[in-house]
């Protein structure tokens, strides 16, 4: 079994011209890049197309990144940057619908639909917070980082990402209640 190459030696191999070094990059940063964009938009669509630009943007720029192991957080925030530029050039965000395709559970076939439903709402709660509140959700519990790596990766202190998620849960659940009783939306247990 062969070890993973560090990201130091993928950026040097890829500066002298090697592709498939580069090809790894993207692979290992992938969810970085879509998960800072998402954050920012809100949409799978141009999540993903922002995903696409950062890379670009990477490759461009990869000669300039000083310290090889602060890599994943200057690909967030190149993402980030992409993603800001993104909604000023448009001035707009496309709301489109996140939450994966539903597939029934044949025991019970209504947990799945349910579950799909509570994504959709989830989804739609989640762009209405904050950015902040919203990247440090998303790299808190869709990326799994601790507090340390998400203060590495943004330069903010791990007290003031931690209020973040706090806060974005909070409010997050405001929503998600919001959503739930109204008007118009049938309550639980209602046939």
């Amino acid at each position: 079994m062969t070890e993973a190459p560090d990201d130091a030696s993928l950026i040097a191999r890829t500066l002298s011209g090697d592709s498939a070094a580069f090809a790894v990059l993207v692979e290992r940063f992938w969810a970085t890049a879509y998960g800072s964009a998402w954050a920012v938009l809100g949409n799978a669509g141009d999540a993903e197309e922002m995903a696409q630009e950062t890379f670009v943007q990477v490759f461009q720029k990869l000669e300039s990144l000083r310290d090889p192991g602060a890599i994943g957080g200057w690909v967030w925030r190149i993402a980030r940057d992409t993603a800001l530029k993104h909604i000023r050039k448009h001035k707009r965000i496309r709301a489109v619908g996140d939450a994966p395709d539903v597939q029934l559970d044949e025991e019970r076939p209504f947990t799945s639909l349910l579950q799909g439903e509570q994504r959709q709402a989830l989804m739609a709660a989640m762009q209405q917070l904050p950015e902040d509140m919203r990247q440090a959700l998303v790299m808190k519990y869709w990326q799994d980082m601790e507090y340390e790596q998400m203060a590495q990766r943004t330069g903010s202190s791990e007290a003031a990402l931690y209020q973040r998620v706090c806060r974005g849960l909070k409010r997050l659940r405001e929503l998600m209640d919001q959503a739930e009783t109204a008007p118009g939306k049938p309550h639980q247990g209602t046939a």
